[in-house]
């Protein structure tokens, strides 16, 4: 047998720690924070053989990679997944349930508690060493406002349920950054009792709810049709006596009240596979889990002449010594395993202790679960290997070290935290591709930010504990079975981007030498234009930025959906938040500020997040929201103007429920939601838009915005576009993902910019039809029908890049290609164009990112992603 553990990620601000235990039967992952799918994708980790995931915490740190991770591991085949945590992990995951769900796969959670905290398979013996943090106290669920309830929105076409979101009121002690909610703060509503109800058969039927609808969400033996959404197939037909258009979510609404008259508190007539019951609340757990985790017994070597010799006959006695069972001979002898196996001994032991701060420190070091290998007791072990996920204020804490200490100077001790691991560059291919890029304007393509020196340097903290410590690497691996110690092979040197193009431009590939040439050229003609004087465009100073280009699935190149608009003097706006948006962010822009005088970082953006919108429920589109809310909500002050989300009708349930897991802040969005604006409630005086007006005036009063309509297109239920007009003469278009929309071509009329999903290349139109998504001519067709100034083409399936084929001549709209990472202001767009001879040579069928997805095409894993675009 050859077991291992293998770090995956070091912790950086695009993808938290992360670890992989290898057994020749299967593969463990311990936690699956944002970015770890790409991060497998870019380091070539098979997904195949991965059928458990343990989290160290229920916290989205830990599990926001899981709900797309899910989804990628049934659609590669995987048919049993197992995932194990704390208390409410089940709650955590199925509040994804309207948009994450697979019938075929099925999902099972194992949570641990203070009373019931081990696990034993083939494989593996763990123990799950909870702890809480100093002086914790239990806190209540948060009172929603009534129009913002599940139970208040059950039935969406009523007006009088369609209120959008209110203002939160803020009391005078109101929660800021860090700060932990009092029950003065959070007074629980008259249907919510003022404390939990511990008495065991409500537990255990809220438990049981919770298994019913995970069992529901991802049902490998009951469903019939593929991945089906339990509505997908219901026909309702618009009612022609309507005063009104319906939208999607209208008729979905009205089918859902039908069929699930009652919630969780009663029994549902048809529960739908329980998606659309409303979850029993809880409040979130604070504890960190630490995993004691100890291999098999290595067996040893069957001595079959000895067991003759000692009277037992070859056979079934055989087999039961060698499973370590005593067995006795004719003559009434015992034969015990050892005197016929030589070199068997204890599976090797190895943890990952995670200490998310100095609360839990005291907790931690006082566990008796480690004690045994520490010298304490007659059943001493040695742990081999220790994953520290802490930081600086941990492993510098006095009582941390010595309890490090005690292990021994034999234990390996392996620090995977990002405060002592660098921010190096762990998306190589999005990086050298930024380099190349960069080329033709530094400004638009700027190189990715990165810093391989750490904020703190371990051996100083570490000085004279006479401990065998190292920095976690990515692909590190420690060798568990059949011998143990640290193995470097696998792991790549830091990447650094020179800002001299000299070695490229002087390559002995033709097709760089010629993209360069080119790159010169295109510089050039934009020079010559500048000389006649700028081309004046409403709202030439504000910068588009694409932080994720991609589609369905995050790839090397590209990322799942996220656009900034960044607005002079009025702040910026997210359009679509896929997974890893933070992070992308976090490179584009410079880290995070380290110092006053720092002229460029991410915490700025986050501070002066102005609103969100969301097109759609399809999870590459909004998985990284959460990270974005904590962390602008982290830079809250009592003076902070309010975040604004626009989304989908269930996005709020989701968010809601999830945030009985975990406190990130969403008390204090002002929820708006997109049915309520769609755009031809406004010219009707529809009641829902003017119940939603109060707060659309206060996004527009802070944004610089003076109109916002969502545009109800062709994807699936709850899809929508946005157009949105600035009171500074600018207007920018956003189709989410769609079939070409002539909803979409009305609002957008004489759009400054239009950002539109080109999924497909021209000669997919089948796929484009079954996919409902546009392909690039259709994409470059409704800009012209809304006599776009800009077109700007996102949301591409290729998993390298790959120039869509197009004649921009003759377009009376001006066609640009999105990449990842580029900044352009909106009087810059016309210059992309220019750019297109040469990116065609950069990515032609001769270039190194070209024949790597040749490659990649006997990929049998990467092929069904590729096959599975949304």
């Amino acid at each position: 047998m050859k077991a291992y553990l293998q770090v995956l990620s070091t912790g950086t601000a695009d993808c938290p720690p992360s670890v992989i235990l290898h057994f020749d039967s299967q593969r463990y992952m311990i936690n699956c924070g944002e970015g770890t799918q790409r991060l497998c994708m870019q380091q070539k980790v098979r997904f195949s053989k991965l059928k458990t995931i343990l989290f160290t915490r229920t916290h989205w740190d830990c599990i926001g990679g899981a709900p797309g991770m899910l989804l990628t591991l049934s659609d590669v085949g995987i048919r049993n997944m197992r995932l194990l945590g704390g208390e409410n992990l089940t709650h955590a995951i199925i509040s994804t349930r309207h948009f994450v769900y697979r019938n075929t796969m099925a999902v099972e959670t194992v949570e641990f508690t203070k009373d019931s905290g081990t696990y034993r398979d083939e494989n593996l013996r763990i123990t799950a060493v909870q702890v809480y943090p100093d002086n914790s106290e239990p806190s209540l669920p948060y009172e929603w406002p009534a129009s913002l309830t599940p139970l208040n929105r059950s039935n969406s076409s009523s007006p009088s349920n369609s209120a959008a979101a209110s203002p939160i009121p803020r009391n005078r002690d109101s929660p800021v950054a860090g700060s932990k909610r009092s029950s003065d703060e959070l007074s629980p509503s008259a249907s919510t009792p003022a404390a939990p109800v511990e008495d065991e058969q409500s537990l255990k039927s809220d438990m049981e709810i919770r298994k019913m609808i995970l069992e529901g969400m991802f049902n490998l033996s009951k469903s019939s049709g593929v991945n089906a959404h339990p509505l997908a197939n219901k026909k309702v037909k618009r009612d022609p006596r309507a005063p009104a258009p319906q939208t999607d979510v209208d008729m979905i609404e009205a089918a859902r009240s039908a069929e699930t008259p009652h919630t969780c508190g009663g029994a549902p007539a048809k529960l739908v596979n329980g998606r659309f019951m409303d979850l029993p609340r809880t409040t979130p757990n604070t504890s960190a889990i630490s995993y004691i985790c100890q291999s098999a017994d290595y067996v040893g070597k069957f001595n079959k002449e000895a067991a003759i010799a000692l009277g037992v006959k070859p056979g079934k006695l055989f087999g039961e010594l060698v499973n370590g069972k005593s067995v006795k001979t004719e003559s009434g002898d015992t034969v015990h395993p050892h005197q016929v196996i030589s070199g068997g001994r204890p599976g090797r032991v190895f943890m990952v202790i995670d200490c998310p701060s100095m609360d839990y420190v005291s907790g931690l070091v006082d566990a008796k679960d480690f004690e045994r290998f520490q010298g304490v007791g007659s059943d001493k072990l040695t742990a081999a290997c220790i994953v520290h996920l802490g930081g600086h204020s941990v492993l510098s804490h006095p009582e941390y070290k010595a309890w490090m200490q005690r292990f021994g100077p034999e234990t390996q001790h392996i620090i995977a935290n990002q405060e002592y691991c660098s921010q190096k560059l762990i998306w190589r291919s999005q990086s050298q591709s930024c380099y190349k890029l960069s080329a033709l304007d530094p400004n638009i393509f700027p190189l990715p930010y990165y810093n391989n020196t750490p904020i703190h340097d371990l051996s100083t903290d570490l000085q004279g504990l006479g401990v065998k410590a190292d920095l976690a690497e990515s692909m590190m691996t420690f060798l568990l079975e059949p011998s143990a110690g640290l193995e470097r092979s696998e792991v790549i040197p830091p990447l650094e981007l020179l800002k001299d193009h000299s070695s490229l431009k002087n390559s002995t590939k033709e097709y760089l030498r010629e993209y360069y040439s080119l790159a010169l050229k295109a510089q050039e003609e934009i020079e010559k234009e500048k000389a006649f004087g700028p081309t004046e465009v409403p709202g030439k100073d504000v910068v588009l930025t694409a932080l994720g280009t991609g589609s369905s699935h995050p790839s090397k190149y590209r990322n799942v959906s996220a656009t900034l608009v960044e607005t002079p003097k009025h702040g910026t706006f997210l359009l679509d938040t896929g997974e890893g948006t933070y992070g992308q962010m976090f490179r584009q822009f410079g880290g995070y500020r380290m110092s006053a005088d720092q002229a460029n970082s991410v915490d700025d953006r986050i501070k002066n997040l102005k609103g969100i919108f969301i097109s759609h429920l399809h999870a590459d589109h909004h998985l990284g929201i959460v990270t974005l809310i904590d962390r602008w909500n982290q830079f809250r002050t009592a003076d902070t103007d309010p975040l604004y989300l626009i989304a989908p009708l269930k996005f709020n349930s989701f968010l809601q429920e999830l945030s009985d897991t975990q406190d990130f802040g969403y008390q204090n969005v002002r929820y708006i939601q997109s049915e309520d604006i769609v755009h031809w409630r406004q010219s009707q005086h529809d009641p829902r838009y003017r119940t939603a007006r109060p707060a659309l005036m206060s996004l527009f009063e802070t944004s610089g915005f003076k109109d916002i309509q969502t545009v109800d297109v062709i994807h699936c239920p709850w899809a929508y576009g946005i157009s949105m007009t600035h009171k500074d003469g600018w207007k920018i278009v956003y189709s989410g993902d769609t079939r070409p929309s002539q909803n979409l071509v009305e609002a957008g009329q004489g759009a400054t910019v239009l950002l539109h999903e080109a999924t497909f290349e021209d000669d997919m139109q089948e796929e484009a039809l079954k996919k409902r998504h546009s392909t690039t001519k259709e994409a470059i067709m409704v800009g012209e029908g809304m006599q776009a100034k800009h077109t700007l083409l996102t949301h591409f399936s290729q998993r390298y890049p790959k120039i869509p084929r197009f004649d921009s001549d003759d377009k009376s709209t001006i066609i640009g290609i999105c990449f990842d990472l580029m900044s352009v202001k909106f009087g810059e767009i016309e210059h992309l164009a220019k750019f297109l001879p040469a990116l065609e040579v950069l990515y032609s069928p001769q270039s190194d990112e070209a024949k790597e997805g040749e490659e990649e095409n006997n990929d049998a894993e990467l092929k069904i992603l590729q096959t599975q675009s949304q």
